[in-house]
């Protein structure tokens, strides 16, 4: 009997595990917080601890792919800017104006803490009402 709910006790901790993957998400940095803006598709790695380099690298690949290397002027295949797709994102979650705001790429490796991928927006973002505009410096 002990044997059989060791077996079950194995089998349930392994099923409760799951692959291993790799997040790259775009974030806007506030005073005292972080807001994510975007997030690029999940990477597929092999090993938690073994493919955090090759997460970071997949994910500069990705985002300076998808922004034209942080260009926020950058027309995507829908029309839009870079930057209008961040600023609508902003918009819908009740951020409506966003003034000189660098946005920077991060990558997550297996549910771990983000890290700083040296991606980094070419100008800096400003939204009004949802509306990627052209900055006015301070």
């Amino acid at each position: 009997m002990k044997v059989l709910l060791l077996a079950l006790a194995f089998a349930a901790s392994a099923s409760a595990q799951s692959e291993p993957w790799c997040r790259c998400a775009v974030f806007v940095t506030y005073k005292n917080s972080e807001v994510m803006v975007f997030e690029a598709p999940e990477i597929t790695i092999s090993s938690c601890e073994d493919e955090a380099k090759m997460c970071r690298n997949s994910c500069v690949n990705e985002l300076n792919e998808m922004s034209n290397n942080g260009d926020l002027w950058a027309v995507q295949e829908s029309g839009s800017t870079v930057g209008q797709y961040i600023c609508q994102y902003l918009a819908d979650h009740y951020f409506f104006s966003i003034n000189n705001h660098k946005v920077y790429g991060y990558n997550e490796v297996c549910g771990g803490a983000w890290e700083y991928t040296g991606v980094e927006s070419q100008q800096m973002l400003c939204c009004d009402g949802g509306n990627h505009v052209h900055c006015i410096s301070e």
